[in-house]
């Protein structure tokens, strides 16, 4: 069972700060958002400073676009070697399909960036991944890939000297064609915003994807949105603060697909999707620079671990 940090904001102190109080406080991944608006910073040079403060927490960006128009697959690829290098294996590669178009066309269109319709996506993912994956195993051989979105003409990446552990791969998916890509390449399945129920029924349909000619020990991570408080009163503040800065619709769904309470509530709540299967928490708080959210959470963690 492991408990991960989604970290977003441009203040770069508090980040580090959080990074290093996560690690303290025994959480095994620290993710920081990734986005051209101005609700983050670079991600990748944000990580990479973090390296060493840090000795043995998971590291990586709460997602990795693939889109050729962002950034460029090769180029891409040596980032995250170098950056496996660098963490001695402390890079998760978190990526998948992204969210739908309706809502995430607002964050790419202003920058001139063409925000495919789901089964281009999809298509992307799948190729994506197949080109990071020959590129990451290029030691020996040149790689030739020639596909509707990417293409290698025989190209390879060796860094001299230098052995690189294997990168896992996170891939996010709810539909059936994602989480078959998922089954196909990932060393982590993960789903976000959805119930204990939800999550089995997805569950009992990404094992029979998986087979018995894949990976059978795909860990199982679920994202969710977290809303702590000692007591009722300031739950309720808690609340109503979260519903001015994201609408009353979004705390409901939180109600109902997220984890919102006090401790010993969220802990019970943990437990019905530990039950479920999930092995792996992507936890994103209200405030994420919000220590004392962050210690709540921290008894809960020591109480189930």
């Amino acid at each position: 069972m492991k408990f991960c940090l989604e970290i977003w904001g441009t203040n770069y102190e508090k980040i580090k700060e959080m990074c290093v109080f996560a690690e303290k406080s025994g959480y095994d991944g620290f993710f920081y958002g990734e986005a051209l608006t101005d609700i983050d910073l670079d991600c990748w040079t944000v990580l990479s400073s973090l390296i060493n403060i840090t000795r043995k927490i998971k590291i990586g960006p709460v997602i990795t676009y693939l889109f050729p128009e962002y950034r460029n697959i090769t180029l891409l690829a040596k980032q995250a070697m170098t950056f496996q290098n660098l963490t001695k294996g402390r890079l998760e590669f978190r990526t998948g399909a992204g969210a739908t178009l309706q809502y995430s066309i607002q964050w790419w269109h202003p920058f001139g960036i063409e925000y495919l319709k789901a089964f281009e996506r999809v298509e992307l993912l799948d190729e994506g991944l197949q080109v990071l994956i020959k590129l990451w195993n290029s030691k020996m051989s040149s790689v030739k890939f020639e596909g509707k979105y990417f293409k290698l003409n025989s190209a390879s990446i060796k860094i001299p000297n230098i052995v690189i552990e294997k990168i896992p791969i996170t891939v996010a998916a709810k539909k059936k064609k994602a989480m078959a890509i998922a089954a196909k390449y990932a060393d982590i399945w993960e789903c976000s915003y959805i119930s204990p129920i939800e999550f089995l029924k997805l569950n009992n349909e990404f094992t029979h994807l998986i087979g018995k000619d894949t990976n059978p020990k795909i860990e199982k991570s679920i994202e969710l949105d977290v809303v702590i408080a000692e007591s009722d009163t300031d739950l309720k503040y808690k609340e109503k603060i979260f519903a001015m800065e994201r609408a009353p619709h979004i705390l409901h769904q939180i109600k109902k697909y997220g984890l919102i309470g006090k401790p010993r509530d969220i802990g019970e709540r943990i437990n019905e999707y530990l039950k479920v299967g999930v092995t792996q928490f992507l936890l994103s708080f209200q405030d994420p620079f919000d220590k004392n959210s962050l210690c709540l959470f921290n008894d809960v963690m020591n109480a189930i671990k």
